[in-house]
This record gives structure tokens, sequence and C-alpha cells, in this order.
């Protein structure tokens, strides 16, 4: 279930910009950006508080949507913080720090995908109660980029793992200790 694309916002090298995301760019494994949420034209209604996704902390719940501006040519993408309990797309459910001291180069795509698949494989059964081939639930990630990965003041080197639901549009509640 888990392959390399782009995520949305700030998280995407795919999108131009992210509200309220800074710019930067990780990339993930799992969905694409097109899959990942509607693409429409004109903004879409959508719930939550924007954020940068690289605030995104364990235990948080967030909505993506993403859309095409024709009169300004660009594809706008937002990451919006909801609270568990109200209807979402996704939930973190583990953050990690990429072992690596400061001022190491980048590891490199394929040793950070490695790296951010096997973290977050390892920790979905600890919080969903559930073996993740059995769980009704896929799993993705953010990760650093080698740009934020090297950035000089930044160091962006934690990986984001979250989780979604294969068979509902939208979770309601925590997935936490669900055994589904």
């Amino acid at each position: 279930m888990l392959g390399a694309t782009a995520l949305l916002g700030a998280c995407s090298s795919n999108a131009d910009e992210g509200a309220g995301a800074g710019g930067d760019s990780t990339s993930g494994a799992g969905e694409n950006a097109a899959e990942d949420s509607e693409e429409l034209e004109g903004e879409p209604e959508w719930t939550g508080a924007p954020l940068n996704p690289f605030d995104l902390r364990a235990g948080q719940c967030f909505n993506q949507v993403s859309w095409i501006d024709r009169e300004q040519d660009r594809r706008i993408s937002i990451t919006a913080s909801i609270d568990c309990a109200e209807p979402h797309d996704k939930e973190v459910y583990h953050e990690a720090e990429f072992p690596a001291p400061n001022g190491a180069p980048f590891p490199g795509e394929d040793q950070m995908t490695a790296w951010s698949q096997e973290v977050c494989y390892e920790a979905f059964e600890d919080f969903v109660a559930e073996e993740y081939e059995l769980s009704v639930y896929d799993i993705d990630f953010l990760q650093p980029t080698k740009e934020t990965f090297e950035h000089p003041v930044g160091r962006h080197r934690r990986v984001t793992c979250y989780l979604f639901s294969t068979v509902e549009d939208k979770m309601v509640g925590s997935a936490f200790g669900t055994a589904i």
C-alpha cells in the first residue's frame, strides 16, 4: 500500500503554494496528491484551521484540500488541523527524528523513504492495536527533502506518520486503540 508520491500543502513537491506553509517541501509515500483530495476549480468547502504541515503532531487530526485557481493559474493546497471528534481525512499517529547529526548530508530519497516506511510501519500496531495488514487504515508520512534536511537554520529531520481510512471517506474520532 505504500508507494512514493508527493503530499499537499507545504509538504508537497507538487504544490505551488500551501496556506500558512512557508513554502518548504516534504515528500511522502502513499496516495497521489491528485487522488488525495479532489482537485476542483474554485475553492471547495473545507473545515479546520490552516497550519504548516511541519507543525502537525502525534494525536492531531487534519484535512487536506486542493483546488485549481484558474485566474491565478496555480494549484492551491491547504492542510487544516481539526478536532478528531469532527469528520476528518487523516490522523497523525507517530513522529520520529531521522538519526543524523547537525550538518550531516541528506541520506538520499531512497534511504529516507525506506527509513520513514519502516518507522511508520513499526509504530502503527501500537497506536491502532491491530496489525497493519489486517487494519482498515492505510499509512503515509511526511518526510524531509534534501532542501529542508540540509537547511542551515531549519534542519528539518522529523518524519510524521499518519493514517487514513481505506473504507470511509472521512473518519470520526481517533483511530487510537480501535483494533480495526
